[in-house]
């Protein structure tokens, strides 16, 4: 038989977990969290714009106009009295009168407020000036709305930063959790066709590489689905919540490099998680064996949450991330943070050329020990095919 066929042969094996009702509930499960801390987010952020009143629907327009996007929200009340009415109540939060411009508060006012207001009685004092002097302020005005003073950034933008952090750690979490997984799986499959002899009669149809590169293709499968679903739910959630400060091109640039890195993640641990649990027939014992690697996960966990948000461009957090077995899931959180594109593709060199050398580790402890069955046999051992 077509070698390919033989591998899609054992991976659609794998494929039924998707309809087990482990895989619905966990992915439905994560799919719910994600999109609803993405929905908390948003309402703990609220919203900065404040309840404003105004008598006149001209003052309302000119304050709206110089004030920061987003930070007033004009409301046009009938009388004077009536808007120091709802500012008592607490249903507005200022109430700005004209001729002259006075700001009316139940106790203090908004500092962003006060300054606007500042600035648009001095530029009416200003044009009166120049009217009593037969000047023309156009020529004046133009000139001061052109002035600007630029902005010089050495490290880069730090808008949103919190929000992005905690996105990146969001990201590391749910790669954290994918990876472990599927790895998981992969091992106590493995055991599994071990412990029950299925194995041996799966061999003499199909050679043993084949059989581990269709147990990892198949399951694979399985885990790019629910990591798909996940992140999805987590897109549609921030596009419609808008609960951090990225754009749609942002947002749909980091879920596509999360599945890329999800699947250069997959590939490496999966391969290592195979490997581990051909050496031993019993369930009990995978712990023991698998547990190396898992460790070399919760480091690039770790760093995910200590040496990234302390220093997301710093020499030891772009050292970390070039890494094989950390920039799974230490590049998807970089890219968050603003890591250029170019480290990304430069971070998949290595990362590739260990899943060519884990290939050929892999598949040669597979084939000398997944018909042993007993104790446990030395990695060595088994690599050496004695």
């Amino acid at each position: 038989m077509n070698p390919l066929a033989e591998v899609w042969l054992v991976a659609r094996r794998e494929l039924a977990r998707i309809r087990s009702r482990m895989f619905v509930v966990v992915t439905a499960l994560m799919m719910v969290l994600v999109a609803g801390l993405l929905v908390l987010a948003k309402l703990l952020g609220g919203s900065s714009a404040q309840d404003v009143g105004f008598v006149s629907a001209e003052t309302a327009r000119l304050v709206t106009s110089v004030s920061p996007e987003g930070s007033i929200e004009a409301v046009t009340v009938p009388s004077r009295a009536e808007g120091e009415r709802r500012v008592r109540d607490g249903d507005l939060d200022a109430l700005v009168l004209d001729a002259p411009l006075r700001l009316v508060v139940k106790s203090s006012a908004d500092d962003t407020l006060r300054v606007t207001l500042v600035a648009l009685a001095r530029q009416a004092a200003l044009d009166a000036e120049l009217a009593r002097a037969d000047v023309d302020p156009g020529p004046l005005h133009a000139a001061v709305a052109a002035a600007d003073v630029p902005v010089v950034s050495l490290e880069g933008a730090e808008d949103g930063l919190e929000k992005r952090l905690a996105l990146s750690i969001g990201m590391a979490v749910i790669l954290f959790i994918v990876l472990q997984t599927s790895g998981l799986l992969v091992a106590q499959g493995v055991v599994e066709e071990k412990a029950s002899r299925v194995v041996e009669l799966l061999l003499s149809a199909v050679r043993p590489w084949r059989l581990m590169a269709g147990k990892v293709v198949g399951l694979g499968i399985v885990g790019l689905l629910q990591m798909g679903l996940v992140i999805a739910a987590g897109v549609v959630a921030q596009v419609a919540t808008g609960a951090f400060d990225l754009s749609t091109g942002d947002v749909l640039g980091t879920a596509a490099w999360s599945i890329v890195w999800f699947l250069v993640g997959y590939a490496i641990y999966s391969l290592l998680y195979a490997a581990a649990a051909t050496t031993v027939s019993r369930q009990e014992e995978i712990g023991g064996v698998t547990a190396p690697i898992q460790i070399l996960l919760i480091l690039a966990y770790m760093m995910a949450f200590v040496l990234l948000p302390a220093d997301p461009h710093g020499t030891a957090a772009r050292a970390a991330s070039y890494l094989p077995f950390f920039s799974p899931i230490l590049m998807p959180v970089r890219d968050v943070l603003g890591a250029a594109w170019w480290e990304q593709l430069a971070a998949l060199v290595p990362a590739l050329l260990t899943i060519a050398l884990l290939v050929w580790v892999s598949g040669r402890v597979y084939r000398h020990s997944v018909l042993h069955t007993g104790g446990r046999i030395a990695f060595k051992d088994a690599f050496r095919g004695r």
